[in-house]
């Protein structure tokens, strides 16, 4: 008979190397994901962006179901039915709701810089060089890219896109050659569409201020031209509605590369 000991039980497993355990959130150095360097993760701060978006997107929808009654108003002003005072009573209610929508997206901006920088900064530690978009672009963009008609974003969730492919090794030199997303061209595109009709909205209401004054104006443009407020304001919709995809998709993909569970 042996004096060997017998073994441990199966399902005890075996101690880590070295008798120490990682800590929580740590990636390997070229583990999986191929990262290089600390990582932000960002899967918290993607659930913000996510929440706040859909916050705007509710106050879109219930302005545009205003815009439908303000039209109705309107009519009534323009045929007598009720006042000028009736009519600015509406109007406050609306500017209410556009007065939240601001607050709400102001908070949106924010929580969004902090959002792409933290992606911006990680492709560095994925070895996404050269970066045309670091973290200091990104800030930039995010709070002055409207006014490029949505081309600067485009380029920089582009990039983004491309540099967060997780089937893409660390320092791969053709990373920038990897496909981009269908939801990528699609923001650009329902983007460029709102612009196109924002302009023609607000070069017709520049011909009606010049025309009349006072709160007729109002109710004279939500009549004449309410085929172009309301293409505008579904249109926005949708690119709020494309827009809460493309962050949804981004954070998968980018979370996958830099291993964050």
């Amino acid at each position: 008979m042996s004096d060997l000991p017998p073994p441990p039980p199966s399902n005890i497993p075996p101690p880590p190397p070295g008798g120490l355990t990682p800590p929580p959130g740590y990636v390997a150095y070229g583990g999986q994901g191929g990262a290089r360097g600390p990582v932000q993760f960002i899967g918290g701060i993607t659930k913000w962006v996510v929440g706040l978006l859909g916050a705007v997107i509710a106050l879109q929808v219930l302005g545009l179901i205003l815009q439908l009654t303000l039209r109705g108003s309107a009519l009534d002003v323009q045929d007598g039915n009720i006042t000028l005072n009736d009519f600015d009573g509406k109007l406050g209610l609306y500017g209410a709701i556009a007065v939240i929508t601001s607050v709400i997206g102001i908070a949106l901006l924010v929580v969004q810089i902090v959002w792409t920088a933290r992606m911006a900064k990680n492709l560095g530690a994925l070895g996404r060089t050269p970066q045309t978009f670091g973290v200091g672009w990104t800030i930039a963009i995010n709070i002055l890219g409207g006014c490029t008609l949505g081309i600067l974003p485009f380029l920089m969730w582009r990039e983004l896109w491309k540099g967060s492919d997780p089937e893409s090794p660390a320092f791969d030199p053709s990373w920038k050659s990897r496909p981009n997303g269908t939801i990528v061209v699609a923001h650009l595109v329902a983007t460029l569409g709102a612009v196109v009709l924002g302009f023609a909205l607000g070069a017709a209401g520049a011909v009606s201020v010049i025309r009349n004054n006072g709160s007729s104006d109002i109710a004279d443009n939500l009549s004449d031209r309410f085929g172009i407020v309301l293409g505008a304001g579904v249109l926005q919709i949708v690119v709020s509605v494309i827009f809460i995809q493309l962050v949804r998709q981004l954070a998968a993909r980018h979370m996958k590369a830099i291993a964050e569970i």
